[in-house]
């Protein structure tokens, strides 16, 4: 027998991929809504519109209607986005992103291909069939050197990340709604990480420095061995693959979100595959 609530249950905005800041600012909607009508003396319709949304937000994600198609507008209005939502640099934003060439010494911005060919020469990452996966040395290396930087102060991670980006780049930290970023300013680009992608990356140009010449090379190669995270930067739990989307993110009708690599202990992203990645 069919289960009528099935016809109410979104479970691409619920469960492991619900998005609790969009859970709570609709949840915040919905309280401003009830207590309006209790003022107004209606106790009973207040009561009835507090016990469907709260069924709709447990069973949905949301209580307004299409939320994920009119959310991205909204929150790209904002002249900050508080859930790191709307940046397009939310889950692809690295430190090779700003910044000309590494310290001057070399020529353009490494491609993937040669990324990847110096990673598998410096026997930090292997071809296992299909897949490419972390040398079991350096996974422990990279792993232990997250580990020291998760237990940094804002001020120190500041320091290591402008020792290690671009000398053209400007590093430093700030809170952003109760949240640890670090921004870095080339100039002519800017680019905020949350401290979660920070520490990944940074820690992997750590972890690199005995096996890779380049700093360009150890730069860029942060995004990528993001995509191959196991545990999580921040809080060492499980990092999983979700289809989760939320505000701040345009997904056009009739595709499939695409997949992320995120900690859902700590609400980050860490990694957004790209459309061909998502469909394997």
């Amino acid at each position: 027998m069919t289960d009528p609530l099935d016809r109410i249950r979104r479970p691409e905005y619920t469960g492991e991929n619900r998005c609790w800041p969009c859970t709570i600012t609709n949840s915040i909607a919905l309280a401003v809504l009830v207590g309006g009508l209790a003022i107004l003396g209606r106790r009973l319709t207040a009561g009835v519109v507090a016990l469907a949304g709260t069924v709709a937000i447990a069973l949905r994600g949301y209580v307004v209607p299409y939320t994920p198609r009119f959310a991205p507008t909204l929150v790209g209005t904002l002249p900050i986005d508080p859930f790191d939502h709307g940046r397009p640099d939310a889950g692809t934003g690295s430190l090779s992103n700003v910044g000309s060439t590494a310290d001057g010494a070399d020529p353009a911005v490494p491609t993937g291909e040669t990324v990847l060919s110096e990673l598998l020469e410096a026997g930090a990452i292997a071809v296992d069939g299909d897949e490419i996966v972390l040398q079991r040395d350096f996974r422990e290396e990279w792993h232990r050197e997250m580990r020291t930087l998760r237990e940094a102060d804002l001020a120190t991670l500041e320091r290591i990340a402008d020792r290690r980006t671009d000398s053209s780049v400007d590093a430093r930290t700030r809170r952003n709604w109760g949240r640890s970023v670090l921004v870095l300013d080339g100039g002519d680009a800017l680019v905020t990480l949350p401290r979660g992608v920070a520490v990944a990356e940074l820690a992997a140009t750590r972890a690199l420095e005995g096996r890779v010449d380049s700093p360009a090379i150890r730069r860029a190669a942060g995004r990528p061995l993001r995509s191959l995270l196991e545990r999580c930067p921040l809080c060492d739990g499980p990092v999983t693959v979700s289809r989760s989307s939320c505000c701040g993110e345009v997904t056009p009708i009739g595709r499939t979100p695409p997949k992320k690599l995120v900690c859902s202990a700590c609400n980050e992203r860490f990694f957004t595959f790209d459309a061909d990645e998502s469909e394997r």
